[in-house]
């Protein structure tokens, strides 16, 4: 069987100038595209590279692979990431992960959160910026401190040290930031839930199953203040303290766990995603964040991090999201050993 990969480079758009460092944040490095293949051609498949740029319906065409493992993020829009799973399904392509509808309902945090309000799954109280006037009563509506996030994007993009607000002129600050950068966006403004931050990682389908709760702690720094923001992403080594299992109380365990797999299902998230939650002062799980594409970079990414403290490797992390995908489609992938050492 032949395996086709789709994905997003860094290094394809940031030459040519389109976009910075930061717009391209949540797009991968050749590294992690040659490891997941790596994990594949170690199982037997072969693989080919189909990248996710305007001529992939050529490419897949050209390669005719059986099936997709899909990491695109894409282009521009609140619908981005669903761009490269809407191409496959119009070709009838089987491919890894959830569908055009999830991927563009996790994204805008906006609908997110007032689906999880439907649900009754806890989130911070929020409102939503638009333009300048509507900043006027965000302050008889919410309760400082506050955070200040682009409504449309991942991996932390816009999402800063100085994101937290405690005034009403450090709001207008962060607002007038996020309203420069990310130019015609709308804004979230959260109420910040001082406590520590925990995430979730879900694998499977009908039923799915939690793979593992990591707290993500700052290095000795103040714990209720911490936010797991772009910089601190960017130098975690030397700022990020990753604990597995967390410490807490069975009650809380069972919360987080059964809100993540609510949310999962809710959402109709497929095979797998890592759901990030914030502990307030009343022990309450708030969840802040539905990631149904998950980064998957070696040694780096929360997921990745996560099952190898948890002493799940990197080939069996990929290799379980691929037979995870493949019995949602009754595909048999007949391999009960590597053949190679990933």
């Amino acid at each position: 069987m032949k395996i086709g990969i789709t994905y997003n480079l860094k290094e394809n758009v940031l030459p040519e100038g389109e976009l910075d460092s930061e717009q391209v944040e949540e797009f991968d490095s050749p590294q992690t595209i040659n490891a997941i293949c790596a994990v594949f051609e170690a199982y037997g498949f072969k693989t080919t590279r189909l990248g996710g740029e305007t001529n992939i319906i050529e490419k897949i065409k050209t390669e005719k692979p059986s099936f997709v493992f899909n990491i695109a993020e894409g282009y521009w829009g609140r619908n981005r990431e669903g761009q490269i799973p809407t191409i496959l399904e119009i070709m009838n392509m089987p491919y890894s992960g959830s569908d055009p509808l999830t991927l563009a309902l996790t994204l805008d945090k906006v609908m997110a959160k007032k689906i999880l309000r439907m649900k009754g799954i806890p989130t911070p109280k929020f409102a939503v910026i638009k333009k300048w006037g509507e900043l006027i009563n965000i302050e008889n509506r919410l309760t400082y401190p506050l955070v200040v996030k682009p409504a449309w994007e991942g991996s932390s993009k816009g999402i800063y040290s100085t994101s937290v607000s405690n005034s009403r002129n450090e709001l207008r600050k962060s607002v007038q930031k996020l309203f420069e950068r990310y130019a015609g966006q709308p804004i979230l403004v959260e109420e910040f839930i001082r406590g520590r931050e925990i995430t979730v990682g879900v694998l499977g389908n009908s039923p799915a199953k939690i793979m593992g709760l990591m707290e993500i702690k700052m290095k000795g720094g103040d714990e209720d203040n911490f936010i797991y923001c772009l910089e601190t992403k960017r130098d975690w080594l030397k700022k990020v303290e990753y604990i597995i299992p967390p410490r807490i109380e069975k009650k809380l365990h069972y919360a987080l766990s059964h809100n993540a797999l609510t949310a999962f299902r809710e959402f109709g998230c497929r095979d797998v995603a890592r759901i990030d939650f914030r502990i307030g002062r009343d022990n309450q799980p708030y969840l802040i964040d539905i990631n149904p594409l998950p980064g998957l970079t070696p040694g780096y990414s929360d997921l990745v991090i996560m099952t190898q403290m948890s002493g799940i490797n990197y080939s069996q992390l990929i290799f379980s999201i691929l037979n995870t995908a493949f019995s949602r489609y009754g595909i048999s992938s007949n391999i009960t050993k590597l053949t190679k050492v990933a």
